[in-house]
């Protein structure tokens, strides 16, 4: 992949590697939204002592800088908006989450632009687990934003010109632990605004039969095979018009994990057909698929479909 850089306080610093999926457990997260009994515990386990994470994080003992983003935790707010307000889990205080979720956007809202704060391994609890803690307040944010069980956090390693390292932290939902990529209050193929009242069906059926008669194979991946190919939205479905939920120009045809990549911003398309690939996919996953930062997508009927995926890239592309 190409040389990816990133203007942090008008330091410019190279993306070095991506290590993510690190889950938020039950044991993590605050009290007021814990699943399981105890009261918390503030170090976070990040993986077993392996050469690829002292590569990563450094030697035992390390101590590194890291910062969130302010919008990205109002973003990661949002998402998970669906489960604070209709938990699905059984929390100790479910009743709570509801009001829960306004304090705590109300507390990122304080924040300041970038959050910096240090975090240092807990050397002293015996290998191969391998923990991390802090007392500054940004790390505490990552304690009492996340719900268990739905959250993870990414870290991408970052290098200045002149060889100092920080690290960006993001919070990431996945609600796959519920049965779906989605919340099941915000599923996006259902919308009882859109059912067609004189059969009582939703239209999907119709939609995939236009998607792929429209764009019968994957551009990213060229598989034309239909028993595999999915009818994925451009634009979601839940942020759709009646006409436009249905509109065949507002889908296109694309193989189950490429799919769920776009679904979750983690790939998408920018006005020329090029391809973008979130800073937040590792490299190695992005090689395996065959991604490639900027590749010319063949997207059939490009124009017709572009203001879906001008909408995508403004608004679901992670980038």
């Amino acid at each position: 992949m190409e040389k990816i850089i990133h203007n942090i306080e008008n330091v410019f610093y190279e993306h070095i590697e991506l290590r993510d999926r690190i889950y938020i457990a039950d044991s993590f997260v605050k009290p007021s939204q814990k699943i399981g009994s105890g009261n918390g515990e503030a170090k976070l386990y990040i993986g077993n002592e392996s050469e690829s994470l002292r590569d990563f994080y450094g030697n035992n003992g390390f101590k590194i800088k890291c910062f969130l983003k302010k919008t990205e935790l109002i973003n990661f707010l949002e998402d998970l908006k669906p489960e604070y307000k209709n938990p699905q889990q059984q929390y100790r205080r479910k009743e709570e989450l509801p009001l829960l979720f306004n304090k705590r956007l109300d507390l990122v809202n304080e924040q300041d632009d970038l959050i910096w704060f240090q975090i240092e391994e807990q050397d002293q609890i015996n290998p191969p687990r391998i923990y991390i803690n802090s007392k500054d307040d940004g790390y505490e944010l990552l304690r009492e934003l996340p719900l268990p069980e739905l959250s993870y956090l990414s870290m991408l390693k970052l290098k200045s010109s002149v060889g100092n390292i920080i690290f960006h932290a993001r919070l990431f939902t996945d609600y796959s632990p519920l049965g779906n990529r989605f919340h099941p209050v915000i599923s996006p193929n259902i919308d009882l605004n859109h059912i067609n009242n004189s059969s009582g069906r939703f239209g999907q059926a119709d939609f995939r039969k236009g998607v792929l008669n429209s764009c019968p194979f994957c551009p990213i991946t060229n598989v034309a095979d239909d028993r595999i190919l999915e009818a994925a939205h451009l634009k979601p479905f839940k942020d759709s018009n009646k006409n436009e939920a249905y509109d065949t120009f507002n889908g296109l045809s694309m193989t189950p994990s490429i799919h769920h990549l776009y679904d979750l911003g983690f790939i998408g398309f920018n006005s020329d057909s090029k391809l973008l690939i979130s800073n937040w996919i590792s490299k190695v996953t992005a090689k395996k698929l065959g991604l490639s930062l900027q590749m010319t997508v063949p997207i059939p009927d490009f124009e017709k479909r572009s203001k879906y995926i001008q909408f995508h890239e403004k608004n679901i592309f992670k980038s």
